[in-house]
């Protein structure tokens, strides 16, 4: 029998990072009602919902990232000489407000129920594709965000999914705590 493949031990720290923000994400939505859920605090702003949906889409995507930049689909893509690149020591949430590409657009609002299942094995997913790295320095390998063309490792591509988590539960709370809030 095979046993499993862990973490690179250069992963550990984003991806306990991860969870961290994916446990306290699911502890907030947790107890919404469907009121509260697809509460709109403004007519053009998400809800919950739709931003839940949007880090969702997000993380599918980090996973893909992830998974050709092991594969070596970027091998032979030179970082450019200006280019910003994110390591594993990324710190913080690297981009502003920015509108988000169409693929991460999420739909009409989803049920918080089927949302909260499918974020969970898209977290699953995405570090079993993170445990197919098994070279020496996850950092060497690197590649840009399609939709901003800032560059990351792959230890950078686990933080920034991370942090961006972390960037729609601080949109989220404020959310929850609006005066005109579902009680």
């Amino acid at each position: 029998m095979e046993t499993p493949r862990d973490l690179h031990s250069a992963l550990r720290a984003g991806w306990d990072f991860a969870e961290q923000i994916r446990a306290t994400l699911v502890q907030t939505i947790g107890p919404l009602t469907a009121a509260q859920w697809a509460f709109r605090p403004a007519a053009r702003s998400w809800c919950i919902g739709e931003l839940v949906e949007h880090v969702l889409l997000a993380e599918i995507g980090s996973s893909k990232m992830v998974r050709k930049l092991i594969r070596g689909d970027f091998r032979a893509q030179d970082l450019p000489a200006r280019a910003v690149l994110y390591t594993a020591a990324l710190d913080h949430y690297p981009f502003g407000l920015l509108e988000a590409p169409s693929a991460l657009v999420p739909g009409p609002v989803r049920n918080r129920e089927d949302l909260e299942r499918e974020l969970a094995e898209a977290h699953a997913r995405f570090r079993l594709e993170l445990c197919a790295f098994q070279g020496d320095d996850p950092e060497a390998l690197r590649a840009p965000d399609p939709a901003t063309g800032v560059w990351f490792t792959l230890g950078g591509w686990v933080k920034l999914q991370a942090w961006h988590e972390a960037h729609h539960l601080t949109q989220i709370q404020p959310i929850a705590a609006a005066p005109s809030f579902p009680r």
